[in-house]
């Protein structure tokens, strides 16, 4: 027996021609909707789209893998109900070259095919997560050592609130975990430029009104609540018998 799917599920599956945004919780079905949408596709005699024509893009390679293989056995059955359709046989296999993949899979994908046009050497490779880490952390000594040199009053002042006694350890950590967050950003220097505007404070009314402080005091009004209802909770405990 086939899967029912709602009204709703069915017009993602069916509608073309356009751009969609789905939006539903977890559990809900989005990945059955959307094989059965790329099968459907893949099966239309009318407009015979190979697999591997499509790019669909997941989060993570498991969710990757697992579309992979639904789409396969989707194909499969097709195969068992329609016998000898070429057309779905060249699909079964196809799907081993489809793009089914992470957006950074697929981006390295598109680096490794077109090398010579971007000059880059076809022997390279991403780096793991500890070469990244000693390059950051060569990279922060020599910026480091520069802006020392350099004596600039605003850097020496920065060091001084951030360090821990003698150590750069702290004000190291202080710039990671900004450029960090940072990169979080679709537009990372912009979003770096924008929060300096954010410091750009000449009054105490200034001061009051800004949304760091207004957050911050927010945060200080639930701690000093929760601390209020506790010290409640254990007065009432104390006056109970015994």
């Amino acid at each position: 027996m086939g899967i029912e799917y709602t009204p709703e599920q069915q017009q993602v599956i069916e509608e073309h021609g356009r751009n969609l945004l789905v939006s539903a919780a977890a559990g809900s079905g989005k990945t059955a909707v959307l094989t059965e949408r790329i099968v459907r596709m893949i099966s239309d005699e009318r407009k015979r789209t190979d697999i591997d024509r499509l790019l669909v893009v997941t989060f993570t390679n498991a969710a990757a893998a697992e579309m992979r293989e639904r789409i396969g056995r989707a194909i499969e059955a097709r195969l068992e109900e329609s016998g000898e359709n070429e057309h779905l046989q060249k699909q079964a296999a196809l799907i081993h070259n489809a793009q089914i993949t992470t957006i950074d899979s697929f981006c390295l994908f598109v680096i490794r095919n077109n090398f010579n046009d971007i000059g880059l050497d076809p022997g390279f490779r991403v780096a793991d997560e500890g070469e990244l880490r000693l390059l950051k952390q060569d990279v922060m000594k020599e910026l480091l050592e520069k802006k020392f040199q350099e004596k600039e009053e605003g850097f020496l002042g920065c060091v001084e609130y951030f360090s821990i006694g003698n150590r750069d350890r702290g004000i190291e950590e202080h710039i990671l975990r900004l450029y960090q967050f940072a990169e979080s950003n679709p537009w990372p220097e912009e979003w770096l430029e924008e929060r300096k505007a954010d410091y750009d404070i000449r009054t105490p009314e200034e001061l009051e009104a800004s949304s760091f402080l207004q957050y911050g005091m927010e945060q200080v009004r639930r701690l000093a609540q929760d601390c209020l209802d506790r010290i409640r909770e254990c007065i009432a405990i104390c006056q109970k018998q015994d």
